[in-house]
């Protein structure tokens, strides 16, 4: 079974968090990101995805949180066709005089780039539906090492 590798970016300034909006059948909210590309690292991938979805160019900083979509073991909120997928969240940090918006060619339904107060998340549509998992980690900051075996000591033989 294939698993879809989502790099996404967990934005967090002035106790808000960053959201994409989306509009179809309503209005609802997911975090910049998307699936990685062939050749692509994980952390390339974030800031290529964060990027093509905010316009902003981001730090990527510790690996915050993981999600995983098992389409045969779910909430029951979604579709059962619905691809295998992991995505990796990483808290990212703006670079100086980057500021998000709307792209001028933005994904399909995409119609604005949001920042959420923390306090307000549980008032909206999140996709995937990690609203008190992204306030518990912004309270706590209990982060994950992603270790890239490029920057390992070499094996001694």
């Amino acid at each position: 079974m294939h698993v879809r590798i989502r790099c996404t970016g967990l934005i967090i300034q002035d106790n808000s968090v960053l959201l994409v909006e989306y509009e179809d059948n309503g209005i609802h909210y997911n975090l910049p990101g998307g699936g990685l590309e062939p050749g692509e690292t994980v952390l390339e991938g974030v800031r290529r995805e964060v990027f093509e979805e905010t316009t902003a160019e981001v730090e990527v900083g510790p690996l915050a949180m993981m999600y995983e979509f098992a389409p045969h073991k779910q909430s029951g909120d979604y579709e059962a066709n619905l691809p295998h997928s992991l995505h990796l969240i990483f808290e990212c940090t703006l670079k100086n005089g980057s500021v998000p918006k709307l792209p001028q060619n933005p994904d399909p339904n995409q119609v604005a780039v949001r920042w959420v107060p923390v306090e307000e998340l549980d008032r909206v549509l999140l996709i995937p539906n990690i609203n008190r998992q992204i306030q518990e980690y912004i309270w706590r900051r209990n982060n994950m090492e992603l270790i890239e075996d490029y920057r390992l000591e070499r094996l001694k033989l």
